[in-house]
Protein backbone atom coordinates (compact mmCIF):
# COMPACT_ATOMS: atom_id res chain seq x y z
CA UNK A 1 0.00 0.00 0.00
CA UNK A 2 2.86 2.37 0.65
CA UNK A 3 4.12 1.82 -2.72
CA UNK A 4 0.93 3.05 -4.29
CA UNK A 5 0.77 5.99 -2.25
CA UNK A 6 4.33 6.98 -3.40
CA UNK A 7 3.25 6.10 -7.22
CA UNK A 8 -0.12 8.38 -6.51
CA UNK A 9 1.87 11.04 -5.26
CA UNK A 10 4.27 10.70 -8.36
CA UNK A 11 1.36 10.72 -10.58
CA UNK A 12 0.16 13.93 -9.14
CA UNK A 13 3.72 15.77 -9.60
CA UNK A 14 3.61 14.73 -13.01
CA UNK A 15 0.20 15.41 -13.93
CA UNK A 16 0.95 19.30 -12.59
CA UNK A 17 4.00 19.55 -14.26
CA UNK A 18 3.09 18.69 -17.13
CA UNK A 19 -0.35 20.10 -17.71
CA UNK A 20 -0.24 23.27 -15.58
CA UNK A 21 2.59 24.53 -15.78
CA UNK A 22 3.37 25.36 -19.08
CA UNK A 23 -0.31 26.90 -19.69
CA UNK A 24 -0.10 28.89 -16.52
CA UNK A 25 0.05 32.91 -17.04
CA UNK A 26 -0.29 34.36 -13.55
CA UNK A 27 1.45 32.91 -10.81
CA UNK A 28 0.83 33.42 -6.75
CA UNK A 29 3.14 32.55 -4.47
CA UNK A 30 0.72 32.18 -0.84
CA UNK A 31 1.43 30.72 2.46
CA UNK A 32 -1.04 29.90 5.25
CA UNK A 33 -0.78 28.92 9.00
CA UNK A 34 -3.53 28.44 11.48
CA UNK A 35 -4.72 26.61 13.90
CA UNK A 36 -6.41 22.66 13.52
CA UNK A 37 -8.87 20.31 16.08
CA UNK A 38 -9.33 17.20 15.08
CA UNK A 39 -11.20 13.89 16.25
CA UNK A 40 -9.96 10.73 14.88
CA UNK A 41 -11.36 7.14 14.50
CA UNK A 42 -9.91 5.89 18.16
CA UNK A 43 -12.86 6.01 20.83
CA UNK A 44 -12.22 9.58 22.80
CA UNK A 45 -9.16 10.52 20.56
CA UNK A 46 -9.32 14.46 20.16
CA UNK A 47 -6.27 16.97 19.18
CA UNK A 48 -5.69 20.43 18.41
CA UNK A 49 -2.46 21.87 16.89
CA UNK A 50 -0.74 24.46 14.39
CA UNK A 51 -0.68 24.00 10.62
CA UNK A 52 1.88 25.47 7.33
CA UNK A 53 0.97 25.32 4.18
CA UNK A 54 3.11 27.08 0.98
CA UNK A 55 2.38 26.86 -2.40
CA UNK A 56 2.50 28.12 -5.98
CA UNK A 57 -0.79 29.30 -7.33
CA UNK A 58 -1.45 29.10 -11.34
CA UNK A 59 -4.04 30.93 -12.71
CA UNK A 60 -5.41 31.70 -10.11
CA UNK A 61 -6.89 28.08 -10.18
CA UNK A 62 -4.57 25.30 -9.71
CA UNK A 63 -1.61 25.22 -6.92
CA UNK A 64 1.31 22.36 -5.97
CA UNK A 65 1.67 23.18 -2.49
CA UNK A 66 3.67 21.74 0.76
CA UNK A 67 2.26 21.20 3.98
CA UNK A 68 3.69 20.65 7.81
CA UNK A 69 1.57 19.88 10.86
CA UNK A 70 2.31 19.50 14.45
CA UNK A 71 -0.31 18.35 17.00
CA UNK A 72 -1.14 16.64 20.34
CA UNK A 73 -3.86 13.84 20.63
CA UNK A 74 -5.46 12.67 23.43
CA UNK A 75 -5.26 8.86 23.40
CA UNK A 76 -1.63 7.56 24.06
CA UNK A 77 -1.07 11.33 25.11
CA UNK A 78 0.89 11.87 21.81
CA UNK A 79 2.55 14.34 19.38
CA UNK A 80 1.36 13.96 15.43
CA UNK A 81 3.74 15.65 12.89
CA UNK A 82 3.20 15.47 9.20
CA UNK A 83 4.03 16.38 5.95
CA UNK A 84 1.82 16.43 2.65
CA UNK A 85 2.25 17.31 -0.92
CA UNK A 86 -1.16 18.20 -2.98
CA UNK A 87 -2.81 20.17 -5.49
CA UNK A 88 -5.86 22.67 -4.80
CA UNK A 89 -7.89 23.52 -7.60
CA UNK A 90 -9.62 26.81 -6.86
CA UNK A 91 -13.04 28.37 -8.06
CA UNK A 92 -12.01 32.21 -8.07
CA UNK A 93 -15.17 33.87 -7.34
CA UNK A 94 -14.80 38.12 -6.48
CA UNK A 95 -15.45 37.85 -2.82
CA UNK A 96 -14.60 34.40 -2.01
CA UNK A 97 -12.26 31.35 -3.62
CA UNK A 98 -13.49 28.15 -2.13
CA UNK A 99 -11.24 25.19 -3.03
CA UNK A 100 -10.58 21.55 -3.05
CA UNK A 101 -7.34 19.79 -2.29
CA UNK A 102 -6.27 16.41 -2.68
CA UNK A 103 -2.68 15.06 -0.99
CA UNK A 104 -0.54 12.23 -0.18
CA UNK A 105 0.85 12.23 3.57
CA UNK A 106 3.49 10.77 5.67
CA UNK A 107 3.21 10.99 9.61
CA UNK A 108 4.71 10.42 12.66
CA UNK A 109 3.58 9.81 15.86
CA UNK A 110 5.04 9.89 19.07
CA UNK A 111 4.10 9.44 22.76
CA UNK A 112 4.46 12.29 24.54
CA UNK A 113 6.87 10.99 27.08
CA UNK A 114 9.73 9.89 24.14
CA UNK A 115 9.21 13.60 22.95
CA UNK A 116 10.27 14.86 26.13
CA UNK A 117 13.23 12.37 26.95
CA UNK A 118 14.36 12.47 23.15
CA UNK A 119 13.44 16.21 22.13
CA UNK A 120 16.45 16.07 19.41
CA UNK A 121 15.40 12.81 17.67
CA UNK A 122 11.87 13.64 17.55
CA UNK A 123 12.65 16.74 15.65
CA UNK A 124 14.18 14.19 12.80
CA UNK A 125 11.86 11.65 13.04
CA UNK A 126 14.35 9.27 14.26
CA UNK A 127 14.24 7.62 18.11
CA UNK A 128 12.27 5.06 20.09
CA UNK A 129 8.52 4.98 19.37
CA UNK A 130 8.03 6.64 16.70
CA UNK A 131 5.52 5.66 14.07
CA UNK A 132 5.82 6.12 10.47
CA UNK A 133 2.62 6.13 8.36
CA UNK A 134 1.41 7.22 5.04
CA UNK A 135 -1.60 8.12 3.49
CA UNK A 136 -3.63 10.31 1.37
CA UNK A 137 -6.68 12.75 2.06
CA UNK A 138 -9.01 15.43 0.87
CA UNK A 139 -9.59 18.82 2.18
CA UNK A 140 -12.68 21.49 1.04
CA UNK A 141 -12.40 25.16 2.02
CA UNK A 142 -12.84 28.78 1.55
CA UNK A 143 -10.34 31.39 1.46
CA UNK A 144 -11.08 35.04 2.04
CA UNK A 145 -9.48 38.31 0.90
CA UNK A 146 -9.70 40.95 3.04
CA UNK A 147 -7.07 43.21 2.41
CA UNK A 148 -5.25 43.98 -1.04
CA UNK A 149 -2.58 46.26 -1.66
CA UNK A 150 -2.90 49.08 -4.12
CA UNK A 151 -1.23 47.26 -6.82
CA UNK A 152 -3.19 44.08 -6.18
CA UNK A 153 -0.11 42.28 -5.93
CA UNK A 154 -0.09 41.30 -2.24
CA UNK A 155 -3.78 39.90 -0.54
CA UNK A 156 -3.86 38.86 3.33
CA UNK A 157 -6.71 35.75 3.69
CA UNK A 158 -8.50 34.46 5.77
CA UNK A 159 -9.29 30.96 5.30
CA UNK A 160 -11.31 27.70 6.92
CA UNK A 161 -11.31 24.42 5.55
CA UNK A 162 -12.49 20.67 6.55
CA UNK A 163 -10.26 17.78 5.74
CA UNK A 164 -10.35 13.64 5.54
CA UNK A 165 -6.94 11.79 6.43
CA UNK A 166 -6.74 8.49 5.67
CA UNK A 167 -4.33 6.00 6.58
CA UNK A 168 -4.76 1.81 5.35
CA UNK A 169 -2.46 0.66 8.26
CA UNK A 170 -4.37 1.03 11.20
CA UNK A 171 -2.24 -1.18 13.36
CA UNK A 172 0.13 1.77 14.24
CA UNK A 173 -2.51 4.19 14.57
CA UNK A 174 -6.31 5.42 13.52
CA UNK A 175 -7.43 4.70 10.17
CA UNK A 176 -8.74 8.18 9.66
CA UNK A 177 -8.98 11.79 11.04
CA UNK A 178 -11.24 14.53 10.99
CA UNK A 179 -10.10 17.91 10.65
CA UNK A 180 -11.27 21.22 11.13
CA UNK A 181 -8.81 24.09 10.51
CA UNK A 182 -8.75 27.93 10.09
CA UNK A 183 -6.51 30.72 10.01
CA UNK A 184 -4.45 33.26 8.28
CA UNK A 185 -2.06 33.74 5.24
CA UNK A 186 -0.93 36.31 2.56
CA UNK A 187 -0.96 35.67 -1.71
CA UNK A 188 1.36 37.46 -3.56
CA UNK A 189 1.19 37.64 -7.20
CA UNK A 190 4.67 37.40 -9.11
CA UNK A 191 5.15 39.54 -12.39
Amino acid sequence: MVNAVRFAGRCLVVAFVVLVAPAASAVEVEGVTGATAYRSTWRGDYGAGTTLRVGARFSHIVAGDFQVWESYASVNHRIDTGLSIGATAFIPLRLVHPYLRLFVMHQHEEGLVSVVNAPAGYLFGIGAGIRHRAGGGAVLGAELPVHTSDDKRLSLILFGEGAAQYFPDATLGPHAYFLVDFGLGVDFELR
